[in-house]
């Protein structure tokens, strides 16, 4: 699997791209440490370049991703899932867990509406 991290307008984004191994989950944290030095408050995990047809193994990279943000008092949400991932995330809940919106600039909009509502 592929990260790329930028940030953009206040937002860390982290585009995933490729297919998750099978223990991908324990590498991740090496992907991020540099990146949890900072305070970034709201986080986006793009998935648009994600080869992940099943969904079972990038759950778990998923969930290392928004517990080490969480911790540090951050927010993360996901976009830009392709049909059959959002149908997987669906019918296993976990769009009760991750915030899923449709591209970048909607996930954007969210933590701004959010902002807005307190």
């Amino acid at each position: 699997m592929n990260y790329e991290f930028l940030y953009s307008e206040g937002f860390l984004i982290i585009k995933l791209s490729g297919s998750a191994k099978v223990n991908e989950r324990l590498s991740v944290k090496r992907h991020l440490a540099p990146y949890l030095q900072g305070s970034y408050q709201k986080v986006i995990v793009d998935l648009e370049g994600l080869d992940e047809p099943g969904g079972v193994y990038i759950v778990g990279v998923l969930n290392t991703i928004k517990k080490e943000f969480q911790l540090l008092g951050g927010e993360v949400k996901l976009c830009s899932l392709e049909p059959g991932l959002y149908r997987y995330f669906e019918e296993n809940r976990l769009d009760q867990i991750f915030t899923i919106g449709q591209s970048v600039e909607s996930a954007k909009q969210s933590f701004k509406e959010r902002n807005n509502a307190s």
